[in-house]
């Protein structure tokens, strides 16, 4: 009889623990780190040849390190630390570097590492793993399960890294041989509600930051380019209630352009999108429509740079983005109130080999921004301060 109290008891706790809650938002300070060994330091701090900005090279390894994608968070939010994917252990695995010492520490060491973010909270980074979502611990490198998703969905989970302000929200995908299945998660109750079908594939779900109930999404396939069709039938983006399960069409770019590469505002008002000249690419303009898909602004324009990803900066006065011009391509800040422009450096990545694309994002203060490269002739990490910009 004991004995099998025991087994009910540890059968229990295990679930508890699989489905531990995440903490709520909070301001926090890391304490000592823990050691790992013999440290690994890569970093470089070198002038931009073209404009002298510093820029740290924060990776410098014979294996592509590569910064998580553009419309997501990679720091800690005291910006001591930065997380990032590398395939140094012949894996994807997550890694974070110390930026005051330039320390790497390996995070996971796991099978089948999916897209990462860093929770609202600012110390734990969110990622996939198998069919399940996990956290791991900046500061410890402690890991635990968020959501188990074995027998929780109807095919395999795809995990959205996209939260909700407060970190509770985010949605999952299950694609079927001719729809797509949306659910609602709460990652802090485990509740899972579905949303709605979509007849066919679509990628890029993005939770509302403002309002988590509102979900942008990328149908496929992409119909833009058809200058022949309806207005209604090249929608770039598309939008959900999770309230009513109602979609709607969202963004939709006038006859001779196209829109790329869309993001939201830290504070959910503004959607952000590149619109990009058919045929071709150029002129391309960095613009945005507001939660209603409404009062369409246009910030900045470019005749002979193929700008490509960006997002704005965590208080909204900032934006950063790349160019896609092979081996030759800037990172240029913009005053969005201005539209003034400042090229802080020029990664020139080559664009067209695997984990080539730059990708910026800023740091959760505004205070850094991060991108890859493979201007060496390996995908690296850098990082570069935008302090005296901001401040100016």
């Amino acid at each position: 009889m004991k004995s099998s109290l025991v087994i009910t008891f540890l059968i229990f706790t295990f679930i508890e623990m699989a489905y531990a809650k995440t903490p709520p938002v909070k301001k926090w300070r890391l304490e000592e780190v823990p050691s790992q060994g013999n440290k690994i330091i890569e970093w470089k701090k070198e002038p931009d040849p073209q404009t002298g900005h510093e820029v740290w090279q924060i990776t410098d390894h014979d294996s592509a390190s590569v910064a998580v994608y553009f419309e997501r968070q990679a720091f800690t939010s005291d910006d001591r630390f930065l997380v990032f994917y590398s395939y140094r252990t012949g894996a994807r695995q997550l890694y974070r570097a110390d930026l005051t010492t330039g320390e790497i520490h390996q995070l996971t060491k796991l099978d089948r590492i999916g897209t990462a973010n860093m929770h609202p909270d600012g110390r734990h980074c969110l990622f996939q793993a198998g069919v399940s979502l996990l956290r791991v611990d900046v500061q410890t490198a402690k890991i635990d399960t968020v959501i188990d998703g074995r027998g929780l969905f109807p095919s395999n989970p795809w995990w959205s890294a996209s939260y909700s302000s407060d970190g509770s929200i985010t949605v999952v995908s299950c694609r079927g041989q001719e729809s797509t299945k949306m659910f609602h998660v709460n990652i802090s109750t485990g509740k899972i509600e579905p949303i709605f079908t979509w007849q066919g594939r679509y990628s890029h779900p993005q939770v509302c930051p403002g309002d988590p109930n509102l979900i942008t999404f990328v149908p496929g396939p992409d119909t833009q380019n058809d200058m022949t069709l309806p207005m209604e039938q090249r929608a770039r983006t598309w939008i959900v209630d999770a309230r009513t399960g109602e979609a709607r069409q969202f963004l939709t770019c006038p006859y001779g352009f196209r829109a790329t590469h869309e993001s939201w505002s830290a504070n959910g008002e503004r959607f952000f999108f590149y619109k990009k000249t058919v045929p071709g690419w150029l002129p391309v303009t960095i613009c945005s429509i507001n939660r209603e898909g409404d009062d369409w602004k246009e910030y900045y324009t470019h005749e002979t740079i193929r700008l490509g990803h960006g997002l704005s900066s965590p208080d909204g006065r900032w934006f950063i983005t790349d160019g896609q011009d092979h081996d030759h391509n800037p990172l240029t800040l913009i005053e969005l109130a201005t539209g003034k422009a400042r090229i802080l450096c020029w990664p020139n990545s080559s664009i067209h080999r695997k984990h080539a694309h730059v990708h910026p994002s800023f740091s959760s203060s505004g205070r850094f921004v991060c991108y890859t490269s493979d201007r060496t002739g390996t995908p690296q990490v850098y990082v570069v301060s935008i302090e005296k910009e901001i401040s100016q």
